[in-house]
């Protein structure tokens, strides 16, 4: 359906009994990272090599995919309800709050509540944090990044964490986890992230996942959400949402707001879109659950090259919209467009003026099997493109890109030809 602005009625309405009604269980077992560590020990936590070797280097470092760490070499820190005790350099705390001033790596475990973990570092430091066995409630956000080069978040093997936030007294960082530098979650255990004042999780900058078992809710905004980038591999999430679960948006630089998904698996519902990109949003693989939503998977540009992907979607399944375009309704926005190259995707749709796959440009299918259950199957205002893959339509195989929705200019068909 061509609105381009932003659905809050629907969700807005439906978003609390949403986050009520939702019991997601958590996802499947934790997947693997990378063990490339330059120095490491005979207590360095384990992981497999598989990740380093086919994570996309175009997305993600060896810092990134790196979640070992030697014990003896660390500080630590040891949460005890309203403070906490510390150990080793470039850690204090003054009262309540736990401040990181330096690179290093920093063991984190106990309970508390009210406790900040405050990063204020050099902007060339890079810091990671361990989570082995944490559970952190409070007011405002609970690891919050003021400075620094980068922060990597790992979750111990074996460790469960939790991570919960309530209303807020510092609007400086909106989210239960915060970070005003780039962003990294690894490991091989599992964290749990619940946002009551705002986003779950935030990063100004880019924020990835490279391993681990993740249950992200959001009762107020986003799951997770980021700034220039939000790129995911080898990573089992559960994610629940007011409005986005997966969102990376940027108003001021066009060329950001991206989302790449390497590999994975997802169990989605959203208050409005499952996965929004204000730019670029890239599918390689993974296998995508989004039970609920408005819009399932949207972005400027949408490519889907593979994957297992599911989507029951009020609106739109996929989505192609530019959402800074100054086009009225029902034009062609430049620059936008759907491409889908393989993978099994099946969309069920609601009844009224939804569409299974919508581009506000061009739609192109080379590959792939799609099954789509709905009133309005395809929709395009640029120019439609098949050339391969299998369609499937209420039952029924479909060869060509029939316009089904409201609006559209040209087609093709299996080999691309106008009709």
């Amino acid at each position: 359906m061509k609105i381009n602005l932003k659905r809050k009625v629907l969700y807005s309405t439906c978003a609390a009994s949403l986050i009520l009604l939702t019991a997601c269980s958590s996802g499947s077992s934790g997947s693997t990272s990378s063990s490339s560590s330059t120095t490491t020990s005979s207590s360095v936590s384990s992981s497999s090599v598989e990740a380093t070797s086919t994570a996309n280097s175009d997305y993600f470092t060896d810092t990134d995919l790196t979640d070992t760490y030697d014990e003896a070499t660390s500080s630590t820190v040891s949460l005890s309800g309203s403070s906490a005790k510390v150990s080793g350099d470039g850690v204090a705390v003054s009262g309540s709050t736990v401040t990181i001033s330096a690179a290093g790596t920093y063991i984190i475990s106990g309970e508390s509540d009210g406790v900040q973990i405050l990063v204020d570092a050099a902007d060339s430091d890079k810091v990671q944090i361990v989570l082995n066995g944490v559970t952190m409630t409070g007011s405002d956000a609970l690891i919050a990044v003021k400075e620094a080069d980068k922060v990597v978040i790992t979750s111990a093997a074996g460790s469960s964490n939790t991570i919960e936030d309530s209303e807020h007294t510092n609007d400086d960082y909106s989210a239960a986890i915060y970070s005003k530098s780039d962003l990294t979650f690894n490991g091989s255990g599992s964290l749990t992230v619940t946002g009551n004042y705002n986003n779950a999780i935030k990063g100004n900058d880019d924020v990835k996942f490279t391993g681990g078992t993740y249950n992200i809710t959001s009762t107020v905004k986003h799951a997770i959400s980021a700034n220039d980038a939000l790129n995911i591999v080898n990573s089992d999430m559960t994610l629940t949402a007011a409005e986005d679960a997966i969102h990376s948006d940027n108003d001021e630089d066009t060329e950001l707001g991206n989302i790449y998904i390497q590999s994975g698996n997802f169990v989605i519902n959203a208050g409005d879109d499952a996965i929004h990109a204000s730019n670029t949003l890239t599918i390689d693989n993974g296998t995508i659950d989004i039970q609920s939503c408005v819009e399932g998977i949207e972005g400027k540009t949408v490519t889907i090259n593979d994957g297992t992907i599911k989507i029951v979607s009020s609106d739109d399944g996929i989505n192609g919209s530019d959402w800074a375009s100054t086009a009225g309704d029902m034009q062609m926005q430049e620059g936008v467009s759907v491409t889908i190259n393989g993978g099994d995707i099946t969309i069920d749709m609601a009844q009224g003026d939804t569409d299974a796959i919508d581009s506000n440009g061009d739609l192109t299918i080379t590959g792939g099997n799609i099954t789509i259950t709905g009133q309005s199957a395809f929709d395009y205002d640029g120019t439609g493109t098949y050339t391969g893959g299998t369609l499937t339509v209420n039952g029924e195989t479909v060869t060509e890109l029939t316009q089904t929705g409201p609006g559209g200019m040209g087609g093709g068909g299996p080999q691309g030809n106008s009709f």
